[in-house]
């Protein structure tokens, strides 16, 4: 870990308030999982005109769990920044690596098939 990396996670340990420290955790657990991804792309489906969008959020989806979390996480076995500065955290300590991050890779993946950005 960088000190730069313990400099941006104090600034947002340092930035609660009663409102963000209840609406957050909300936002990261829509996250896990892909499930927010999942719903979305069930709602697609139902509309028959969108489906062929929700068949390729789905594969990017799948490939975003094969590629990062069972390839390059434990290829690069990060630890998380909070196992090294421990901080009190308002969602349930993840057990995995921490890079690539599952949420930002989750919404990368939903670029598969609109442009060639997701081939880097």
């Amino acid at each position: 870990m960088l000190n730069f990396e313990f400099s941006i996670l104090d600034f947002i340990q340092n930035l609660h308030s009663s409102f963000g420290d209840f609406v957050m955790p909300l936002i990261s657990e829509s996250g896990s999982g892909g499930i927010i991804w999942i719903v979305f792309a069930g709602i697609l489906w139902i509309f028959p005109k969108y489906r062929k969008y929700a068949i390729i959020m789905l594969i990017a989806l799948t490939l975003d769990v094969v590629i990062c979390n069972l390839t390059l996480k434990p290829l690069i076995a990060r630890t998380r920044p909070f196992d090294v500065n421990p901080v009190k955290l308002l969602v349930k300590a993840p057990t995995d690596y921490s890079f690539p991050s599952g949420h930002t890779a989750a919404a990368f993946s939903l670029l598969f098939g609109k442009n060639k950005l997701w081939i880097p």
